[in-house]
């Protein structure tokens, strides 16, 4: 069992927490804050979140399951996406293991939220690579769940290639009919409505946006 609960996390999401692996430098763990679960599977009149066999797990079994299938179906090129190593027991609960996408000098990659903040706002470059984003999303038909600023990092990771923006979490099909993984079209429709939102939240100004949020 690895144990995280005394090192501080890289960042805090509404559900999630990031953390460092502490055997592998180049790895992350995504962990479940125990106050987020209690009040959104926990809750009186909730019980239809306890549904699920994986419980609060589900998100995790989520993502699991759509690297699989883009690593599955994908004959050439890498999908947008985080990769996805596996799962961990940890002292905080089962784990969520990622490989960490890094900027040009190693470190954590920024995501397109801290990019816009530190810049402004946008610039020619960033629509580009949202319009790369995209073409991506759409090629190797990735089913998109979440979409927006925090959960789009910027750089690279084993893979190789050059920088990008990939999506670290958020991916997976969410609907008890999984429409999205039957019909190509359906998935690709929302895949442009959640990228038309995203474009749409960008053009406010940077100043109205609140701290960036990362994992769930």
């Amino acid at each position: 069992m690895l144990i995280l609960a005394h090192q501080p996390p890289l960042a805090i999401g509404n559900l999630r927490a990031i953390h460092q692996h502490p055997e592998h430098a180049q790895l992350l763990i995504k962990t479940l804050r125990p106050e987020a679960v209690a009040r959104r599977f926990d809750a009186p009149g909730r019980w239809y979140k306890r549904v699920p066999r994986a419980r609060q797990y589900t998100g995790f079994v989520r993502e699991l399951k759509e690297y699989v299938a883009l690593a599955a179906r994908a004959t050439h090129g890498i999908a947008p996406v985080a990769r996805m190593v596996g799962i961990v027991e940890t002292d905080l609960g089962i784990g969520l293991v990622s490989e960490k996408i890094v900027d040009a000098h190693g470190a954590l990659a920024p995501s397109l939220h801290a990019i816009y903040r530190q810049n402004g706002g946008a610039s020619a470059w960033t629509d580009a690579a949202l319009d790369t984003l995209l073409d991506e999303l759409l090629r190797f038909n990735v089913i998109v769940g979440d979409l927006h600023a925090s959960n789009i990092v910027y750089g690279t990771d084993s893979r190789g290639g050059a920088p990008r923006l990939v999506l670290v979490d958020g991916f997976g099909e969410k609907n008890l009919l999984p429409l999205k993984s039957l019909s190509r079209w359906l998935n690709q429709r929302n895949t442009r409505r959640v990228y038309r939102r995203l474009r749409q939240v960008l053009t406010r100004p940077v100043s109205s946006w609140g701290p960036p949020v990362r994992a769930g």
